[in-house]
């Protein structure tokens, strides 16, 4: 199998995160912290587990700790002893792509493929990368079975196609779905303007688009993408706080800016997320945060 570069380009949310937080100023590094210590807590039911370990790997995505949450949605799969979640498997499955995991991906997801098409979609979107063969990909736009997702499909089938064939699927994208988040980014907008809600295809949009997902191959694809710019020290940026309500974030935006900090307010589908740039030194910012009684953690 030839090298796969690490892409961002799947990761999963199967549910709203909103009513994890309740509807005061909790930091999300506190949040994961406390369902930690729930989810390890002897006595605790094996229900109780599996809906800690659930909201633990939800919020873990939210924070960008794509591995932390596979970890913990397998967990959660099989938390409930004679059972498996799943949707749980589903979404650790899509975790692992969003990782490059391609083959422990598609171990996952052996189990869902005879009752879940979102599941066989997955399954087939990671060949095609692998392969570079996107037939199979492409018998799933003409199937009637999958037209819930049909813009996810046809989303994918512009990027894993290579020259003119990308280039009309990107056009069917656009003219079939232009108000999908898909039609939306095939249409040239910005992915930080582009606002949707968790789904199991859609999750740090603001990241997933900066790269190609096509495999590598021996010969360079046509028309190559510029690498996405890294940023510099100066721009890195620590996350000190995730919200259900705007106005709950903006007065923690209020209580750093007293605190001698410029904070910046993010939304992420429902939720409102605080940004504090971390400067020249993010451990000494990180430091001064918590001194001023802000937990922050950086975004990766």
């Amino acid at each position: 199998m030839p090298l796969i570069r690490r892409v961002v380009f799947l990761a999963v949310m199967t549910a709203a995160v909103g009513a994890v937080f309740a509807q005061n100023s909790v930091s999300l590094e506190a949040e994961i912290q406390n369902i930690e210590r729930t989810a390890s807590m002897q006595g605790v039911s094996a229900i109780e587990r599996h809906d800690a370990l659930v909201r633990l790997a939800r919020l873990r995505q939210l924070s960008g700790d794509i591995e932390g949450a596979a970890i913990n949605w397998l967990e959660a799969a099989a938390a409930i002893p004679g059972a498996v979640d799943d949707d749980a498997l589903l979404a650790c499955a899509y975790c692992l792509a969003a990782m490059g995991e391609w083959e422990r991906a598609i171990t996952a997801l052996e189990p869902l493929l005879s009752k879940s098409p979102q599941a066989r979609f997955l399954d087939i979107s990671i060949k095609a990368i692998v392969s570079g063969d996107v037939s199979s990909l492409a018998a799933l736009a003409a199937n009637p079975e999958y037209s819930q997702i049909k813009s996810q499909i046809i989303y994918m089938l512009w990027k894993t196609s290579r020259g003119s064939e990308a280039e009309n699927w990107r056009r069917r994208l656009i003219a079939d779905f232009p108000q999908s988040p898909e039609g939306r980014l095939a249409s040239g907008e910005s992915s930080s303007a582009v606002t949707v809600r968790p789904s199991p295809f859609w999750f740090l949009m603001n990241r997933q688009d900066s790269l190609s997902i096509a495999a590598a191959t021996e010969t360079p694809a046509p028309a190559p993408q510029p690498p996405a710019p890294q940023p510099s020290v100066s721009q890195a940026r620590l996350q000190t706080g995730v919200f259900s309500r705007q106005a709950n974030a903006q007065a923690q935006i209020d209580n750093l800016r007293k605190a001698g900090f410029s904070p910046s307010l993010e939304q992420r589908g429902e939720m409102w997320a605080v940004i504090v740039p971390s400067g020249a030194d993010a451990n000494r910012t990180i430091r001064e945060l918590k001194d001023a009684g802000f937990d922050s953690f950086p975004l990766r």
